[in-house]
């Protein structure tokens, strides 16, 4: 359910050794692009000149602002990320380190108090923005009432009942409710904390000037964004690792064209490009001057989503004539060649699984393609072929849960940001059902149609679909919020309280329920482990939705370009103050 750019464009390791973690895409439907003021910007004549020695990104599209807490393409955390300090961060091993704080909060340091409510941040001394304000503790108790007056979400934030800020380097924050996801609550995917002396009110944060004119707690400090153009960066003076950035400059270059892109960047005149796709990916794969780098796990998941209600009620108490029963949501899963989904559609690139938490290795066998099961599960339940020659489409027959007659057909939407590739896997899918006598009715739509509110009449949210194709994935290490969202019966939406959660499949099995309270408690790693292998084993069985495909994130570094080491856990430019340039040695 990833807008499409960083998507092939939430997973996922095992439990960080710190006995708590967490999921970073999760609640209310998942964001669109929030409509945010245009800057003043300069004339193309005041542009900063871009060095010899400058480092490169490529991107299609100007990013919607600096604040990844307002928007999701991907852009908006990569430059985020530049500019925002975290608290702390995960790195590509899965486990935390601490990056403003001065150490990491735990149970076993007191930082973390036994019931889990109350987390004990302590500040690096000295720290200052780049504009020489010091950065105090007052700035996370900023960020957090920022959210809570402009009325905006984000992961966490609304479980948080108040900050305290005893001194300058000490922040007190008390939760309602233990969040798994503490650690990078005030971090993540290209955001951190906000400068409580520079941002404005905090109940206008979608008015902020720091938006996009941001000052700085990380490597780098805004030099001048010339839209449509570039955004250039300088080292920050201010930043706290003595000697980093390694880079005198680093520019992001706006270009639409990705065979353009694809040309400079094997040419070296842009050192690295994100989520290139082919055929541009192909050419990359094959140039001895570009490394094509692959994210290993896999975060976004491809699965079909069942809608369990009837279509059009958004209520679980009406059952779906055909999807509530689990044995055609499996008879569906077997009629899938997921194998023949990733060679000819993603060129073999993507992953199969059968549940979101395999990274976890819990023992579950796969769902191989089976069209011979998947007829006889669906003889079983009475939906049948009358007359195949002539009709390929089933009908019911005896079901129980349908009029006699009534035809096997479904309506299933895709969503047209992703791209070619998902709309190509949905026509494929329609043929692979339709061989054992399921009708899909295909439609392609605008994210924002088939995710929007209630009040927009969405399309999931308000049940006016039967099974659809999407992609989404975790950020963390952590499932527990993001399977929540999905899966816990308390999560599904309704007119009442829309905001519910994302469980538009109006999945109920009341087992959940204890398993969600339990990881939503300070637990060992084992015992966490344990209760996700439990939870993936039921969604294996139930089939709330249907896992296919891992997809994995690429992208294209010249060689010329060291130190980038993309991970599932955070934006690429994570480590962007370790990035440099080389020479390449003549020939």
């Amino acid at each position: 359910m990833k807008f499409t750019f960083p998507s092939v464009s939430c997973v996922f390791l095992l439990v960080s050794t710190l006995c708590l973690a967490a999921c970073e895409l999760v609640s209310p439907p998942p964001p669109t692009a929030t409509p945010l003021p245009t800057p003043t910007l300069p004339p193309l004549a005041l542009a900063v000149d871009v060095q010899e020695e400058a480092i490169i990104i490529s991107i299609p599209i100007d990013p919607p602002s600096f604040n990844a807490y307002l928007n999701d393409t991907g852009y908006e955390a990569l430059v985020g990320e530049l500019v925002y300090g975290a608290l702390a961060e995960i790195g590509p091993d899965g486990n935390y380190y601490p990056e403003l704080a001065a150490d990491l909060p735990t149970l076993t340091n007191g930082g973390l108090s036994e019931d889990g409510l109350t987390v004990t941040w302590k500040l690096r001394p000295g720290l200052l923005w780049s504009d020489g304000q010091p950065f105090t503790s007052a700035d996370i108790a900023y960020t957090w009432q920022s959210f809570r007056d402009s009325r905006i979400w984000a992961p966490g934030f609304d479980l948080i009942d108040a900050v305290e800020t005893p001194d300058p380097l000490t922040a007190l924050v008390h939760y309602r409710q233990f969040y798994p996801n503490y650690l990078i609550q005030f971090g993540g995917n290209g955001v951190g904390v906000f400068p409580a002396h520079y941002c404005g009110p905090t109940n206008q944060m979608l008015f902020w000037d720091c938006n996009f004119e941001p000052i700085s707690t990380g490597p780098f400090v805004l030099d001048q964004w010339l839209r449509g153009v570039r955004l250039t960066f300088a080292p920050n003076a201010n930043y706290y690792l003595p000697d980093r950035p390694l880079a005198k400059q680093l520019v992001v270059e706006i270009q639409p064209d990705p065979d353009f892109r694809r040309r400079n960047l094997e040419r070296g005149n842009t050192h690295l490009d994100l989520w290139p796709e082919d055929p541009a990916l192909t050419l990359m794969e094959n140039n001895e001057n570009v490394t094509v780098f692959v994210t290993n796990p896999a975060r976004f998941v491809l699965r079909l989503a069942p809608n369990l209600s009837a279509f059009g009620s958004a209520d679980p108490d009406q059952p779906h004539p055909i999807l509530a029963n689990p044995r055609i949501r499996e008879a569906i899963r077997y009629g899938v060649d997921v194998n023949r989904l990733n060679d000819e559609v993603f060129q073999s690139r993507a992953i199969p699984v059968d549940t979101e938490l395999s990274q976890f290795g819990c023992q579950l066998p796969h769902y191989d393609f089976n069209p011979g099961l998947a007829s006889a599960l669906l003889d079983e339940a009475g939906w049948r072929l009358t007359n195949p020659e002539e009709n390929p489409i089933r009908s019911c027959q005896g079901c129980g849960t349908a009029k006699d007659g009534t035809p096997l057909v479904l309506k299933s939407y895709t969503y047209e940001e992703f791209g070619d590739e998902l709309v190509t896997a949905h026509q494929m899918i329609e043929e692979m059902l339709l061989e054992v006598g399921v009708k899909l009715e295909r439609e392609v739509v605008e994210g924002g149609k088939l995710w929007d509110t209630w009040e927009n009449n969405g399309l999931e949210i308000r049940g006016n679909f039967d099974l659809d194709l999407w992609d989404d994935g975790y950020f963390g290490v952590d499932p527990t919020i993001y399977m929540a969202d999905y899966f816990d019966p308390r999560s599904i939406p309704t007119r009442d309280n829309p905001i519910a959660g994302l469980n538009y499949s109006r999945y109920r099995n009341p087992t959940l329920s204890g398993i969600f309270d339990a990881l939503r408690t300070p637990l060992p790693n084992n015992r966490r482990r344990t209760l996700l292998c439990e939870l993936a084993t039921i969604l294996y069985q139930d089939l709330p939705q249907m896992p296919l495909l891992a997809l994995p994130d690429r992208y294209g570094i010249n060689l010329n370009l060291q130190g980038v080491q993309p991970h599932i856990y955070d934006t690429v430019t994570w480590n962007a103050a370790e990035w440099r340039l080389v020479t390449p040695p003549e020939e």
